[in-house]
């Protein structure tokens, strides 16, 4: 069993605060901490199952909302939106306020992070910025997308913001970056079946608030300036060459164009000389592989790589 707690801590823009989730074992024998930054339109409680997993294995669990998502959002009307300043910077030091926290609370244990999704690219990110002070990073459900297109997504949505406003959700730009994900499943039943084959996490995914808004102008504009950056390799060059990192990915994952990007983020971080990097492509598997059908071979693999890795 773990003990699951919620918190809060002032988000890095000075205006909102972020909700978060600790899942700490039971016996209070922690041998690593393990934090995860969860995707795009989701929130951390859709890992509890997870979380829970690994505190049965000796693993504190943690995790924030981002600003604009989940319990994080003060109102309706702040889902999918970010913050107006710097908001590619605020919410890789949101995530890094949490490692703060939880790291003076838990010192000297060994600490390990997981982006998954849009979360995988701000973990990328944060490797570049913080990537000295942590133990192992595995990046999930990942892709890459040439400058050319995140140069002129920020263009569109800069353009778009003049006449309609920052919070203005765009069904143009959201038919772009999601209009061809079911493309290669047969008769698909939701919008959302490229997720995972899993039908009861897609009808859960369906019918919650917290998954089904819309991303605004300001939020899609922050994924393609992060995008850009971390898809250029001289940005990179920070990482700490010592650093392990794991990527994992489904091979139907549309968002890593079907394990192209994954293999791609893989060459590019071996590119400039990190030693310790690999990469599992789980056969059949969609974009959530923490919520497909054989996903317990992917908790596994996650654990047994942490396990392999402990200081």
């Amino acid at each position: 069993m773990a003990i699951k707690k919620e918190f809060t801590f002032p988000s890095r823009d000075g205006i909102n605060t972020c909700h978060a989730y600790s899942w700490e074992p039971e016996d209070g024998n922690i041998r690593a901490v393990f934090q995860i930054v969860n995707g795009m339109v989701e929130y951390m409680a859709r890992y509890d199952d997870f979380a829970c997993f690994l505190t049965g294995n000796g693993f504190l669990v943690v995790g924030e909302d981002h600003l604009g998502h989940g319990r994080t959002a003060a109102t309706e009307k702040d889902l999918g939106y970010f913050t107006e300043r710097d908001a590619e910077t605020v919410i890789v030091r949101d995530v890094h306020r949490l490692k703060k926290i939880t790291q003076e609370a838990h010192p000297g244990i060994p600490y390990f992070m997981m982006g998954h999704s849009m979360g995988s690219f701000i973990f990328r990110k944060y490797m570049t910025m913080y990537g000295k002070g942590i133990d192992g990073a595995i990046v999930m459900g990942t892709g890459v997308m040439p400058s050319i297109v995140t140069g002129f997504g920020v263009f569109l949505t800069n353009v778009l913001k003049i006449f309609l406003g920052d919070r203005y959700t765009s069904k143009l730009i959201y038919n772009i970056a999601f209009g061809k994900y079911n493309s290669r499943i047969e008769n698909p039943s939701t919008a959302s079946d490229w997720l995972t084959r899993d039908t009861e996490i897609i009808d859960r995914y369906t019918n919650d608030e917290y998954c089904t808004f819309r991303f605004s102008l300001n939020a899609y504009r922050t994924l393609f300036k992060i995008l850009n950056y971390v898809c250029k390799e001289k940005n990179l060059r920070t990482i700490p060459d010592t650093l392990p990192i794991y990527v994992i990915a489904g091979s139907e994952d549309p968002v890593g164009n079907y394990g192209k990007g994954p293999a791609a983020v893989c060459e590019q971080y071996r590119r400039l000389g990190i030693k310790d990097v690999e990469f599992k492509l789980y056969d059949g598997f969609r974009h959530e592989i923490l919520n497909e059908i054989g996903r317990e071979e992917v908790y596994q693999d996650i654990q047994n790589w942490v396990n392999n890795h402990m200081q």
